[in-house]
């Protein structure tokens, strides 16, 4: 394995393990090494490694198994699945915010209900970051870190049809993601929602989380609306 020199590179972890995986030096199915483990072999601190593994589950690289760690995730079958479990053509931004407005009020209510402590501090420790993101003007890993906390409220529910339909919807709307990687305006505007939300978390108020889920959705299919609206006039 290749040394980080800065501690504080979540990215280089992320290319430095990716670069691992593709070159099959750990194939697929393999457990990956422990925190422990790489925080010694890479030179970099825990919190640096428990984010790139949040980074590349969102990526496909990795799975995620309770009580047994990490391992190597059928990346490249993923990639290669072209029909999820819907086919739809021409699908607009529209649309996608309607099924999102849908799935995570739902999903936010049964989340506050359900999530334990550990997951409350682990939904924390992403807003964490994302502020961080923000404050150093890190779009890329905003961009990601918001995929992160919507994710992990879904998760929280322990449905797992909400969970897959989920992943089939972030991969179908990474396109609008992508657009928006110019304008700083949409994910900082996400700064404050996220805080509300994990009040409702807190306070196990799953009444007012679905109100304020609602509210963020409805400013972001605003802002990201406007983006997409510009570009089509360009």
């Amino acid at each position: 394995m290749k040394e980080i020199q800065r501690m504080s590179i979540t990215d280089a972890v992320v290319e430095n393990i990716k670069e691992l995986i593709e070159s099959q030096a750990y194939k697929v199915g393999a457990k990956l090494p422990t925190e422990a483990q790489l925080c010694e072999e890479l030179k970099v601190s825990r919190t640096s490694v428990r984010e790139a593994f949040r980074v590349l589950q969102a990526l496909g690289y990795v799975e995620n198994k309770m009580g047994r760690g990490a391992f190597v995730a059928d990346y490249k079958k993923a990639r290669s699945e072209k029909e999820p479990w819907y086919e739809v053509q021409n699908a607009q931004f529209r649309d996608f915010m309607e099924t999102r407005m849908a799935i995570e009020t739902l999903s936010v209510r049964l989340a506050v209900e359900r999530a334990g402590e550990k997951q409350f501090k682990e939904l924390k420790e992403i807003h964490k970051l994302f502020v961080q993101a923000n404050e150093s003007r890190d779009m890329v890993r905003m961009i990601m870190l918001d995929e992160l906390f919507h994710t992990k409220i879904i998760a929280c529910t322990g449905n797992p049809l909400l969970i897959n339909i989920n992943k089939q919807l972030l991969e179908k709307f990474r396109i609008y993601r992508g657009d928006s990687f110019t304008d700083k305006t949409v994910y900082k505007n996400a700064v404050e929602p996220h805080e509300r939300i994990l009040f409702c978390f807190e306070t196990k108020n799953a009444a007012l989380a679905v109100e304020e889920m609602r509210k963020h959705l409805e400013i972001t299919e605003r802002d990201m609306g406007l983006i997409h609206s510009r570009k089509k006039e360009d």
